[in-house]
């Protein structure tokens, strides 16, 4: 009796893996979610999970798209953090001797760097130290392993009188 095959094997023998895999990465990397996906390349949301957790290259797609969109969004807080230029087209009709004309104007809008934009990528790529709580940070730090210190000592004190009975 012939192996069933599960729709990944199907793809891979028709020449089609190639392609869905792509159109999963794309699709995940602009955020869209895994029912909509499932819907895109004709198959169950269930069947979606199974071919994730059977086939790595199908997981690996997905893990491909989420740092793509990883990559994108730090590239847009970025662009947004240091400021940029932007070129704006709209497109209006006027009325030029009984005759619509298209007209274009273009204008060049700047945005200036964003603070909150930038200390964020400090705190996320550099650590800590750019946190304008860090101080903050290192004392409930400092507080928690004081805690388990002493709760490392109150167990060791319960055994040694255990040990003593």
């Amino acid at each position: 009796m012939a192996k069933v095959l599960d729709s990944f094997e199907r793809w891979e023998n028709q020449g089609l893996l190639n392609n869905k895999l792509r159109i999963v990465e794309e699709l995940v990397a602009k955020n869209v979610t895994q029912e909509k996906i499932a819907k895109v390349i004709g198959i169950s949301e269930k069947t979606l999970q199974k071919l994730k957790n059977k086939h790595v290259e199908f997981a690996r797609a997905f893990s491909k798209g989420q740092l793509d969109l990883k990559d994108n969004l730090i590239g847009a807080i970025y662009k947004k953090a240091m400021g940029f230029e932007h070129e704006d087209i709209q497109t209006q009709m006027e009325d030029h001797n009984g005759k619509p004309k298209k007209k274009i104007v273009k204008t060049m809008k700047y945005y200036p760097p964003d603070l909150n934009a930038a200390k964020y990528l400090l705190i996320i790529k550099f650590g800590r130290s750019f946190n304008e709580k860090k101080d903050e940070l290192d004392l409930m730090e400092r507080r928690i392993d004081e805690k388990e210190n002493e709760w490392t000592n109150e167990q060791n004190s319960y055994k040694e009188v255990n040990h003593e009975v």
